[in-house]
C-alpha cells in the first residue's frame, strides 16, 4: 500500500512539474523604482504580461509559443530589462548598479555566456585605468604603453572568444541579439562577417533585420552613397532638407557649441567657405544642440555665415542616429547629386580634397 501511494504521489509531482513548465513564470525584485504597472513587452511589441509591483517586487506568469527576446519594462518605458524569454522559471534582481537574472531556459544561459565575455572586459577596463593612472603620476611612460599593450591584448582575446560563440551559436537568435547591441560600435567589414554567421532563419527575425538595416545604412555613407536625406530648422525657425541645398560641392559639417574639437576646427571652415564659396562650395552645418540660444549664440561668435540645421535633440536627434554619428566633429562632401565624395576630413585635408574637387 505505501508503494502505491507513493508512486501515486511521484505521478502527482512529476504532472505537477510538466504544467509548470508549460509557461514561464518571472519573479523580481527590484529597488530605485517606484511600484506601478509592470509590462512585459516582446521583440515586436506585444504584451507578455502584467503586473503591480508593491514594495519592489512583482510576478508575471504567462506562456510563449517560442523563445525570444522580451524586456521588462515600467508602464513609461524608463527602465527596461533584456530577457530571453521561455517556458521557465526565472528569478530576476536589480537596482541601480546591476541587475542579475537566475534560472531561465538555454537561450538565457547563452546570454549569460556572452555578458560574461562583456563583464571580464569591463572588470580589466577598469583595473587597468588604476594602474594607468598611476602610472602617469609617476611619469613611467613604458609602463604606461605596457599596460595599454596588455589591455589591447586582454580585448582581442575577449573578441575572439566572443567570435568563436557567434560561430558556434549562428542559429540562435540570441546571437543576433549579442550583434545588434555592438552593431553601431563596429565598422562595415566587421559587421558584415558577424551577419554571416547568422543562419537564414535567424537573418529573416527581428533582430537579423536590424542588423541587415544597419548594414544598408553603413553602405549608404560609404564613398560613392547617396548621403541620406533630412529636413530640419534653421536658426531662424524655417525648414529646410539637405538635397534642397544646391552646390557644385557641398560639405555637410556636425558639429555643437558645446564642442570644443568643433570649435577650433570652425575657424578653418570658415577661410574655406570664404575662399571657394564663389566656385560652388555650399557648408551646412547641423548642430547636436538641444538649447536654441546656445546654437544661435555660437553661430555668432565664429563668424558661421553659411547654413545650419538643428532639430535640437542632442545625442538623441534622429538624424545623428541617420548618419550613424559616433562622434563629432564628423565631415561629409557631398557632390551636386548628393554623393558621398569625402568623409570626415578636416584641417588640410579638408582644404586638399575641396581644392582637388572645385580645380
Amino acid at each position: 500500500m505505501k508503494k502505491i501511494v507513493l508512486l501515486i504521489s511521484m505521478v502527482l509531482a512529476s504532472f505537477a512539474f510538466c504544467r509548470a513548465q508549460e509557461g514561464f513564470k518571472i519573479t523580481a525584485e527590484t529597488s530605485g523604482v517606484p511600484d506601478g504597472k509592470m509590462l512585459l513587452i516582446s521583440e515586436r511589441g506585444d504584451t507578455l504580461a502584467t503586473a503591480d509591483m508593491v514594495g519592489g517586487k512583482f510576478e508575471f506568469t504567462g506562456r510563449v509559443d517560442r523563445a525570444m527576446v522580451a524586456y521588462i519594462m515600467t508602464a513609461d518605458a524608463k527602465a527596461r530589462i533584456p530577457l530571453m524569454i521561455e517556458n521557465a522559471v526565472f528569478n530576476v534582481i536589480a537596482n541601480e548598479k546591476m541587475v542579475y537574472v537566475d534560472g531561465g531556459g538555454a537561450a538565457q544561459e547563452l546570454l549569460r555566456q556572452f555578458d560574461a565575455i562583456n563583464a571580464s572586459v569591463k572588470q580589466e577596463k577598469q583595473r587597468m585605468q588604476s594602474e594607468v593612472q598611476k602610472a602617469y603620476q609617476e611619469q613611467n611612460m613604458p609602463k604606461m604603453q605596457a599596460l595599454q599593450s596588455q589591455f589591447q591584448k586582454f580585448v582581442e582575446k575577449a573578441q575572439k572568444q566572443e567570435t568563436e560563440m557567434l560561430q558556434a551559436n549562428g542559429g540562435s537568435f540570441v546571437a543576433a541579439y549579442v550583434i545588434t547591441n555592438s552593431m553601431r560600435q563596429v565598422g562595415l567589414e566587421r559587421l558584415r562577417e558577424r551577419y554571416n554567421y547568422l543562419t537564414d532563419e535567424v537573418k529573416g527575425g527581428p533582430y537579423g533585420k536590424l542588423i541587415a538595416q544597419q548594414i544598408a545604412l553603413y553602405e549608404s555613407l560609404e564613398i560613392g552613397g547617396t548621403a541620406p536625406d533630412f529636413t530640419a530648422m534653421t536658426p531662424e525657425g524655417d525648414t529646410l532638407s539637405l538635397h534642397q541645398v544646391k552646390g557644385k560641392l557641398k560639405l555637410l559639417d556636425f558639429w555643437a557649441s558645446w564642442c570644443n574639437p568643433c570649435r577650433q576646427e570652425n575657424p578653418n571652415i570658415l577661410k574655406l567657405y570664404q575662399k571657394y564659396q564663389s566656385k560652388g562650395l555650399e557648408i551646412i552645418s547641423f548642430s547636436l544642440d538641444n538649447d536654441p540660444r546656445a546654437w544661435k549664440k555660437a553661430i555668432e561668435e565664429d563668424g558661421m555665415i553659411w547654413k545650419h540645421f538643428s532639430d535640437l535633440k542632442a545625442q538623441g536627434s534622429p538624424i545623428a542616429s541617420m548618419y550613424n554619428l559616433m562622434s563629432i566633429p564628423c565631415t561629409f562632401l557631398l557632390d551636386e547629386n548628393n554623393k558621398i565624395v569625402g568623409k570626415n576630413l578636416r584641417g588640410a585635408q579638408l582644404q586638399k580634397k575641396v581644392a582637388e574637387l572645385l580645380k
